[in-house]
């Protein structure tokens, strides 16, 4: 797990936790545009603050591959390393001295599985190449 992941800092955690609920693609009302931001933002660390003070936060998004604090509200979902077989997926864990807390969310695409070439689906009359 701490392979497929990067710490992030609390406040960047905050922003991961609030941009999750977004949309992954054309978001018609990003939380970095809304009126309403800085509630979101508060709400998003609420949810986190019951994790301590000594909580230690990581996420799969490779905006953190560079920067423990990357700007997770300058732009639309950006995936990293991808846990499940949909397309697109994207995390934050939250860990403390007594809980962890996992919040994910995931595109509605499901990756095509890798088939051999020659492979014959059942329904499918042509070979997949």
């Amino acid at each position: 797990m701490r392979a497929r992941t990067h710490p992030v800092t609390p406040r960047a955690a905050g922003e991961l936790l609030a941009s999750l609920a977004q949309q992954w693609f054309f978001e018609p009302s990003p939380v970095r545009s809304r009126a309403n931001r800085d509630e979101i933002l508060a709400d998003a660390r609420t949810v986190l603050r019951r994790y301590g003070p000594s909580a230690a936060f990581r996420t799969s998004s490779d905006l953190a591959l560079t920067s423990d604090s990357p700007d997770f509200l300058a732009r639309e979902l950006v995936d990293g390393r991808a846990f499940t077989g949909y397309m697109m997926d994207l995390g934050l864990i939250a860990v403390s001295a007594d809980e962890v807390g996992v919040f994910w969310s995931f595109s509605r695409s499901r990756r095509r599985p890798r088939r051999p070439p020659g492979h014959q689906h059942p329904y499918c009359r042509t070979p997949h190449r």
